[in-house]
């Protein structure tokens, strides 16, 4: 058992680390807010969480989350990023240890935890404080699928219970995308009955129906409450995001080139997302091709469960079909693990005679996901350092400005290669870091508007610069606390003034828009 563990905390430890060069010490794009309407929660204000939105989501354990690393580390993104990464490789160990379960084979446990850690589409929820509530609830949604397991193999099961439906609570109060996990708990009682009759099959279905009554009670309840964004329910839509979560998942195109404001990326650098595609497909194919030509062989419970991880994988994007991201993606990738670690595991055992080309398939696969993985983890990690730039930047021009007076900043970079730099950080980043004066940010060199007449205007320029900057100090908690800047600022017009800076060694920005968009986190 122990040898056992230790197997899985050093494969989920060695995949996992793709990630680690990703870390910075800079809030990017909807962190500032997140990190400030949470900072000064406590436990005493969960009635109120549980019962509204807050922020626009309701999202309760999130929200208690981001507030308890808000009093560690305030505005500092590294301890997050630690925290975040811990969070996934528990995520990653369950992975492991739950198909290990099933297929009662250690040594497929550690190829899951492998192909999970280093999958291309995780960037997001591991490096975007924002999007670390898909980290929040994968862990219990994968705790409540343990558990459940464990109650349906244990006689006291009880206490298993309990916990499942706990688990499927905390989920769901991490993120709705976790809504999903009743009916893959039923798809998994209909798949584990043997040679019973379906009259047997669905008397089975009885402990689901009350995680059922929580789905529904919770899916009114956030009709009821609504969403910041409107639903549209488009067909062909429907079809390009399931399109779009087919090519991230499983043939590992990276995340950022699935977008419509991709284009210009597309005829910049299109070789990435087609090497990487090509190279997923071939390593799928050579699989594919060994399970068709040993599938007679293959036990029939084995098959069972490669049926149950890709059902998984399909059912948890009914949260998410009306939208497209990276990290919506992640519920799902966890099936794809547990389904290539199953295939490879029985093609294996039964392809004696062509071990070297299955080999070869997942050594090509493994590097595939690891090489996007990477080149997510530096993209984020330049928006990082291209934040703490312009922090920088900011703060050498507006000591420029008097204080009171409005500031309209120009050419500030939206994303880099869609990892978020400035997109929805104001107004809560000028409330944070600069509360003496009133800012007005225009992404992507989009031009200014009324707000500005009679403004000073700032442009942030993509000059390269030998130069350096030393990075702006962020605020830690204590900081925030024991020196609380004023939340409002006074309007001064002054007369029209333009002031010109060159920020340093600045990135290239793929332009996507003229206006500041809203992001799901």
């Amino acid at each position: 058992m122990i040898r056992r563990l230790f197997l899985f905390i050093f494969a989920a430890l060695a995949a996992s680390s793709v990630y680690l060069p990703g870390f910075t010490n800079a809030p990017l794009a909807d962190d500032w807010a997140v990190i400030q309407r949470n900072l000064d929660l406590s436990l005493q204000d969960l009635p109120l969480l549980l019962t509204a939105p807050h922020g626009g989501w309701y999202r309760p354990v999130f929200d208690l989350f981001v507030g308890a690393c808000a009093r560690l580390f305030g505005f500092e993104a590294f301890g997050y990023h630690v925290v975040a990464f811990t969070l996934y490789l528990a995520v990653t160990l369950l992975v492991a240890d739950i198909v290990s379960t099933l297929t009662q084979r250690t040594d497929i446990g550690a190829l899951a935890a492998i192909l999970f850690g280093v999958h291309g589409a995780h960037a997001e929820p591991v490096l975007w404080i924002s999007a670390s509530n898909e980290l929040l609830a994968g862990l219990f949604v994968l705790l409540g699928l343990r558990s459940y397991l464990a109650f349906r193999a244990s006689a006291s099961s009880g206490v298993f219970y309990a916990l499942t439906v706990a688990s499927y609570a905390l989920a769901i109060g991490a993120k709705e995308t976790a809504i999903f996990l009743p009916v893959a708990l039923a798809v998994y009682d209909l798949l584990d009955t043997g040679e019973r009759t379906w009259r047997e099959r669905l008397r089975r279905l009885t402990p689901v129906a009350p995680l059922l009554a929580i789905q529904g009670v919770f899916v009114a309840f956030r009709f009821w409450t609504g969403s910041p964004y409107p639903v549209n329910i488009d067909l062909l839509r429907i079809a390009i995001n399931l399109a779009y979560y087919l090519a991230v998942g499983l043939f590992a195109l990276p995340d950022n080139y699935g977008y419509l404001t991709s284009l210009p990326l597309w005829r910049e650098q299109p070789a990435p997302p087609l090497v990487t595609m090509f190279a997923a497909a071939s390593a799928l194919g050579i699989l594919g091709w060994l399970f068709r030509a040993s599938h007679r062989t293959i036990p029939r419970r084995q098959t069972r469960i490669m049926l149950f991880a890709a059902l998984w994988s399909v059912i948890a994007l009914y949260p998410v079909f009306l939208t497209a991201t990276g990290r919506t993606a992640f519920m799902a990738t966890i099936g794809v693990a547990w389904l290539i670690a199953a295939g490879w595991g029985a093609i294996w055992q039964a392809a004696d005679v062509r071990r070297a080309w299955c080999v070869a398939a997942l050594i090509l696969l493994i590097g595939t996901h690891a090489g996007v993985a990477s080149y997510r983890a530096f993209w984020w990690r330049q928006a990082g350092d291209e934040m703490e730039r312009a922090i920088a930047w900011l703060d050498d021009a507006l000591a420029n400005i008097p204080s009171g007076a409005t500031a309209c900043v120009t050419g500030l970079p939206d994303h880099l290669h869609h990892a978020y730099v400035f997109r929805n950080a104001f107004p809560t980043l000028n409330q944070v870091r600069f509360p003496d004066h009133v800012i007005h940010a225009f992404l992507d060199n989009a031009q200014t508007d009324a707000r500005c007449t009679g403004a000073y205007i700032i442009q942030y320029s993509e000059a390269r610069t030998s130069a350096s900057v030393n990075p702006a100090p962020l605020l830690s908690a204590m900081e925030w606390r024991a020196e609380p800047r004023s939340r409002e600022s006074v309007s001064l017009r002054a007369g029209p003034r333009s002031i010109t800076r060159h920020a340093p060694q600045s990135r290239h920005v793929f332009a996507s828009g003229n206006h500041p968009r809203r992001c799901e986190p």
